[in-house]
């Protein structure tokens, strides 16, 4: 579940959010996976970064989660959200996803 935080040079709200899962190649056999826990600050994102984000998911959708979780992830969790989507390309999906579910955008309507 989200946590609000505040950032003192931010006037934005920030909240985190938190990813787990098995790394199958990071144990000595598959069998032993290490569970990856990773917890980031977001923004809500603003209506023009969702209007790019839907401009440009047709095209590339690899690109448009990476530009907004980068265009929201707070300051401070910019480098570390960088140097994890690096080894774990599948992340800025992940968080992007549950970003824009927060902001109303689910494929689950009626479901």
């Amino acid at each position: 579940m989200p946590e609000e935080t505040m950032n003192r040079t931010d006037s934005r709200k920030f909240v985190k959010f938190s990813h787990t899962f098995a790394d199958p190649w990071a144990g000595e056999s598959a069998d032993d996976a290490k569970d990856v826990t990773l917890t980031y600050r977001f923004a809500k994102p603003t209506k023009t970064q969702i209007q790019r984000l839907q401009d440009k998911a047709g095209k590339n959708p690899g690109q448009a989660s990476r530009n907004l979780v980068l265009d929201v992830v707070h300051p401070e969790d910019k480098q570390a959200l960088l140097d994890a989507m690096e080894e774990y390309p599948g992340l800025s999906t992940t968080f992007a996803t549950a970003i824009i579910k927060g902001v109303g955008i689910s494929a689950d309507l009626g479901n």
